[in-house]
């Protein structure tokens, strides 16, 4: 091994041991957050049944679901959750595996059907397969459920993909208007690496975007070069429909992504975010920087350098803190200047962009938050000064929403001035 690339390894393993990340070139790291005027009211709403790993809950209809990734899936009533999945009742053909059992649920826009991605250490029978190169031990799976707004019934395996359970398993899923889903799956990878070259490999879906036909479970890549978002949103902006995720970065760059619908869906070539190794460069992107294999930058990328797509926004670490960016969610209802809120699962600090997300590289601005008596608080203060995991939802009339992963409470928020 080349001394110099032993010297960053072993800097980058005292890192990962610390917690810390480990420190970029000058000049090589996004610009901090911007202070601003844009301040944000939480609501309380209720408090989820278990919170061992909420993920964000998803509207169905005129309904609220909560999800617990150990397996369990809520209708929230108004006042309690009312369990529609347990662990008990999940298919036969799911076994179960890891801290998330039960990935993600999204809803078809009548909320008449409810799809539902489980991570099972088998695949069901008679069902399309995609399979990893990256030491699998289990499979996402996809089935189909009626709901009635009151129970779920006829479940229906649709399609399995091979995952790493214990790497970057992304999660985020959505139902378009065509009927066809949208989901990310991670790169399966760790913390310190740059995500090898499944992220640019077109032949397998980690680190990708894919859409799936829930007809026939067949699947094709729209988008590459995701390291692991766990979740989509889709929102309209002006008359076009955007698929807008957080993907948390390495060591360098948190991102705030979108493109259109029509992009995605209508393209001969899948959309390209960057992560993994260019085959011709055998460089990786993360954000807007170039990274070596460590997960180090090495130099900006310029403007619009194709094929990639330049993130909405993104930010770095300062004084190398840990950070894991979560998001976004945008509502017509609930803010009006800002367009899309996002934040920081560790610190709990809350950001936004106020252009529209046609305009890439934007400022990321410091949103305040206050209680409904107008008085500054923090996310961290709300969880006891522990790691708060704010999740980003919308509520089924279209509002905002925020979930503490640390206390299983979620809130309606509203932007004010």
């Amino acid at each position: 091994m080349h001394s110099t690339l032993a010297h960053t390894s072993l800097l980058v393993l005292a890192a990962m041991l610390s917690g810390q990340a480990p420190a970029q070139p000058p000049g090589l790291t996004p610009e901090p957050p911007r202070d601003s005027d844009l301040r944000v009211q939480l609501e309380p709403v209720g408090r989820m049944p278990t919170s061992r790993n909420p993920a964000s809950p998803a509207a169905a209809g005129s309904q609220l679901l909560l999800i617990d990734q150990t397996g369990y899936l809520y209708r929230w009533d108004g006042t309690v959750g009312v369990p529609l999945i347990t662990p008990r009742t999940m298919p036969r053909d799911v076994k179960p595996l890891g801290v998330e059992q039960l990935m993600n649920v999204a809803a078809d826009r009548s909320g008449s059907k409810i799809y539902v991605m489980f991570i099972s250490s088998a695949p069901p029978k008679e069902v399309p397969r995609r399979m990893s190169p990256r030491d699998p031990d289990g499979w996402y799976v996809l089935y189909e459920y009626q709901f009635d707004g009151t129970a779920l019934s006829a479940p229906r395996p649709v399609t399995a993909m091979q995952v790493r359970s214990e790497g970057h398993t992304g999660g985020g899923l959505i139902v378009l208007d065509d009927g066809s889903l949208l989901f990310a799956a991670g790169d399966n990878g760790d913390s310190y690496e740059d995500g090898r070259d499944n992220g640019q490999n077109p032949a397998v879906h980690l680190a990708k975007i894919v859409r799936i036909n829930p007809g026939d479970g067949s699947t094709t890549i729209v988008a590459a070069g995701v390291r692991s978002p766990q979740r989509l949103a889709l929102y309209t902006f002006g008359d076009q429909q955007w698929v807008t995720f957080v993907d948390p970065g390495g060591w360098v760059s948190e991102e705030l992504n979108a493109a259109p619908v029509s992009d995605l869906v209508g393209g001969r070539s899948p959309l390209n975010f960057g992560w993994g190794r260019d085959p011709t460069g055998g460089q990786s992107r993360e954000g807007t920087f170039r990274i070596d294999r460590t997960g180090n930058s090495t130099a900006r990328a310029p403007v619009g350098e194709p094929p990639f797509i330049d993130p909405v926004a993104e930010f770095g670490r300062q004084q190398h803190e840990p950070i894991a960016a979560s998001g976004p969610v945008h509502s017509d209802r609930s803010f009006s200047r800002i367009t899309l809120l996002f934040g920081d699962l560790v610190s709990g600090r809350l950001f936004a962009t106020i252009g529209p997300p046609s305009s890439k590289r934007q400022d990321v601005l410091s949103v305040t938050i206050v209680d409904r008596n107008g008085q500054p608080v923090t996310l961290k203060g709300m969880t006891k000064n522990d790691r708060p995991d704010p999740r980003f939802f919308n509520f089924p009339d279209g509002s905002a929403g925020i979930l503490l992963e640390r206390t299983g409470e979620f809130y309606r928020i509203s932007e004010v001035r």
